[in-house]
């Protein structure tokens, strides 16, 4: 179960959600798509337990099914270091100033 599961299976939208806790619907559409996790105030977390009406356990699960859902949707995503030798950097040749004309 994943966060927009969640969200639908209390029958709300994400206005309803934003609206309730406080939030913007832009954090709640992407906790949804795994952009983000869920950060909350304690007092927040336990209005979203609450509204969710979901145990700790269940709203822990879902937003990590939410985040490796996103990862698993973007296969072909470029490394953040990536091992091609097409993308290093070569330096440059050691060259005097007096080899330099302009």
């Amino acid at each position: 179960m994943d966060m927009q599961v969640l969200r639908e299976r209390a029958g709300l939208s994400r206005a309803e959600v934003a609206f309730r806790l406080a939030i913007s619907e832009t954090s709640v559409r992407n906790w949804e798509a795994g952009r983000t996790e869920p950060t909350m105030t304690p007092k927040k977390y336990l209005e979203a337990l609450r509204l969710f009406k979901c145990t700790p356990e269940e709203l822990a699960a879902a937003s990590e099914k939410s985040i490796n859902q996103r990862h698993k949707r973007k296969p072909g995503r470029p490394r953040r270091f990536p091992n091609n030798p097409v993308n290093q950097v070569t330096p440059m040749p050691d060259t005097s100033a007096a080899e330099i004309r302009l």
